[in-house]
């Protein structure tokens, strides 16, 4: 078959090995492309493209040591939308270990390739792609431009002219009339597809369909069928713990991702969320391994954030008491390095502050009380300078840290400073509730929080009724809890000014009066004179 023509298309080799490297380089220039550009250093690779447009990237694996590897640079050019659909990519590399080819294809190259390979090989392959972009080309276009009905009337007009690729058309047609929640029509097609050869995405549509409809054991029937035929298929996994967590089984969740963890141990974002769950289902070892790896892998991603390090103490505060204290010792390690480098890496005060604090209190598990005290007060006189460009978010994890540290009087002032920021964030007020009530376990702590959580969602939407639906289960839980009502004061005081249902301004009225005496020193009292001030205003 006769090659196609690349004379206006450009080339990127990227390979940390010069003999490789060169060699790709010649493969490209005997192509007779306009423009060949080879490079080494994975950095580079973001700023050339987010500067120039290139149509093939011949993309090697290996980077080098202490650099992205080629799958993570993928994951960030895509994720910034600087290699589009319209883009070869060829992903060549010399591991072939099933872990890291379905890492590598998870975040979807045009073709891969295993060395040694012959130049014959790649060639077919890059024909094959760019055959595929061609003929694709307008579709992709609009895709990459978001717009749904172009790329669907695109894709009827090929499906019409027979094209070599229906399939893709099919999916790519199925999958915007999801988009666009014309779920009977995607249906019809996922249903047309659904038992053919290398068709897994049909299931997958039906299987989000049904969770849309609320239809949760169809739903997980068909996720868990298709984990059953096609177990290296591993979007269905997600799929059928976002059932799992929509029905509130949190167990089942982790399990189902856990079995893909160990087939596939090297995606991030499923081993942070795999991580999350098991945090909160209370299993701290599992929790904690799992955050470590995390933090490690997202190192050189685009994934690599604070929260990785803060995580990984946090869960193995909770797990310490389990450990030996060698075992412990050795494991504060590896947190101390993980905070130190976060704060090297991300330099500002909001990760400066958090640092210090996290490292204060594993300090203390493992009985290092000077050390511990010696960066505790350090991170005071930190604190004293640089509150006011601190974020309430932080204000609210350093306070909490302070209260487990025993400062309760700074930590009460950072709270009043939220506060006084944000009266009227919902989601913020709902942590600050939390934190100010000690008495709760933590078992009881997340079963308010979660009813707290979805208050402040329904708040949010302005639908008041169903906010205080969320309130009354929590007060039901407990009834003398300060910051439930004064939350109930929020969404009274909303739903009257909309209302003007004075029953509202009524009931305000007695939780506020409840509240009378609250000592003017209670973190809870700034709060409660903001909106004491607000309902004397209405009344």
């Amino acid at each position: 078959m006769a090659l196609s023509n690349y004379r206006d298309k450009r080339f990127l080799i990227i390979d940390s090995l010069k003999p490789s490297r060169d060699l790709l380089k010649q493969f490209a220039f005997n192509l007779d492309p306009e423009v060949v550009e080879a490079c080494g250093y994975a950095n580079d690779i973001v700023l050339r493209c987010a500067q120039t447009h290139y149509d093939v990237l011949l993309l090697g694996y290996n980077l080098g040591e202490s650099q992205k590897n080629g799958q993570q640079l993928l994951e960030e050019l895509r994720e910034n939308g600087l290699v589009n659909r319209q883009s070869v990519v060829i992903l060549i590399t010399a591991e072939n270990s099933q872990a890291m080819v379905l890492a590598a294809l998870e975040h979807k190259p045009d073709d891969y390739l295993t060395k040694p390979y012959r130049i014959k090989d790649l060639r077919d392959r890059l024909e094959r792609c760019y055959r595929k972009k061609h003929h694709m080309k307008s579709i992709y276009q609009a895709l990459d431009s978001s717009d749904a009905n172009t790329a669907i009337e695109l894709c009827n007009q090929a499906i019409d002219s027979n094209s070599p690729y229906k399939a893709e058309c099919y999916g790519i047609k199925s999958r915007q009339l999801f988009e666009l929640q014309e779920y009977e029509q995607a249906a019809t097609i996922y249903r047309q597809f659904k038992h053919q050869r290398n068709c897994q995405w049909a299931t997958i549509g039906l299987g989000k369909i049904a969770l849309k409809q609320q239809d949760f054991s169809g739903a997980i029937n068909l996720f868990t069928n298709l984990v059953e035929q096609h177990p290296l298929y591993l979007s269905s996994y997600d799929w059928l713990a976002t059932c799992y967590e929509a029905i509130e089984q949190y167990i089942k969740a982790q399990e189902v991702l856990e079995t893909a963890i160990k087939i596939s141990p090297l995606s991030v974002k499923r081993i942070e969320r795999f991580a999350k769950l098991c945090f909160d289902n209370g299993e701290f070892d599992k929790a904690t391994q799992a955050f470590e790896q995390n933090y490690q892998l997202s190192y050189n991603s685009i994934h690599h954030k604070p929260d990785n390090a803060f995580n990984f103490s946090e869960s193995l505060n909770l797990y310490a008491d389990e450990l030996t204290s060698s075992e412990l010792k050795q494991r504060k390690l590896r947190v101390i390095n993980a905070l130190n480098e976060t704060n090297k890496t991300f330099k500002s005060p909001d990760t400066r502050v958090q640092m210090q604090l996290h490292s204060a209190r594993i300090m203390m598990k493992t009985h290092e009380e000077y050390d511990a005290q010696r960066i505790l007060n350090n991170s005071e006189s930190y604190i004293d300078k640089v509150s006011e460009q601190l974020t309430s978010e932080t204000l609210i994890k350093a306070s909490r840290l302070l209260n487990e540290l025993d400062r309760k009087e700074i930590a009460n002032t950072l709270i009043n400073l939220v506060v006084e920021r944000e009266p009227d964030n919902a989601d913020l007020m709902a942590e600050v509730d939390m934190l100010l009530d000690e008495s709760l376990k933590r078992e009881e702590f997340v079963v308010a929080q979660k009813a707290l959580n979805q208050a402040a969602q329904y708040y949010r939407q302005q639908n008041y009724g169903q906010a205080l639906l969320g309130l009354f289960a929590a007060q039901q839980l407990y009834p003398n809890h300060i910051g439930i009502k004064l939350n109930f004061v929020q969404v009274l005081l909303a739903y009257y000014q909309e209302s003007k249902d004075s029953s509202k301004l009524n009931e305000a009225n007695d939780l506020l009066a409840s509240l009378v005496g609250l000592p003017s020193n209670h973190p809870a009292y700034q709060r409660y004179q903001t909106l004491n001030q607000q309902y004397k205003s209405l009344i």
